[in-house]
């Protein structure tokens, strides 16, 4: 009988692409904790985090035979915050369709401050997937607004790996950007 708790990520993949639903409740037993923090971390919601990685643990197994995944945690992370996102903006639209049906009297700026905290928030989220040394130097460059020589002196790296990790940084959030405009409706 085989111990499902021993086995890598990608014999439980293989034993779950094979409809194994021991594998599938490894899965969840191993991953629920970690995605529900990542979860909880984009909504600060703990029952919207729970229904969200509850919908992509869902997802993995309706979809266990299509899907070519190379790392288990790297995929489960990112269709998470991606599920997170999708709840964000519906919960933005709601309150969008709130504010409209307040009447003429709603402030423009109100929608303006939502709108940036709500980008400020996803834009936080895509960094925090980054890689830890893209991560810092960015955090350095834009949050500490710290320039490339101080940066490559407190990091001890040189200048030009300061500017590949802050390019880096900024590809990644544009693509992450492209991809969550894709997925608005207007």
């Amino acid at each position: 009988m085989t111990n499902y708790a021993t086995l890598e990520d990608q014999h439980l993949l293989l034993a779950l692409q094979k409809g194994d639903e021991k594998a599938f409740n490894e899965i969840y037993q191993r991953y629920w904790e970690k995605l529900v923090a990542i979860g909880y971390y984009h909504t600060r919601n703990k029952q919207w985090a729970e229904e969200v990685v509850g919908d992509v643990l869902i997802g993995l197994w309706n979809r266990k035979q299509d899907m070519q995944i190379h790392s288990l945690s790297a995929y489960l992370g990112t269709a998470v915050k991606y599920a997170v996102f999708k709840v964000l903006v519906r919960h933005q639209r709601r309150q969008d369709i709130l504010l409209q049906q307040a009447g003429p009297d709603t402030d423009d700026a109100t929608e303006k401050k939502l709108d940036a905290r709500f980008l400020r928030e996803f834009l936080d989220g895509v960094v925090e997937t980054l890689p830890e040394k893209t991560r810092l130097v960015f955090r350095y460059s834009r949050e500490d607004q710290l320039s490339v020589s101080e940066i490559a002196g407190k990091m001890e790296l040189s200048p030009k790996s300061v500017e590949y990790h802050i390019t880096k940084a900024i590809k990644t959030l544009r693509e992450y950007i492209q991809k969550f405009n894709n997925i608005l409706p207007f």
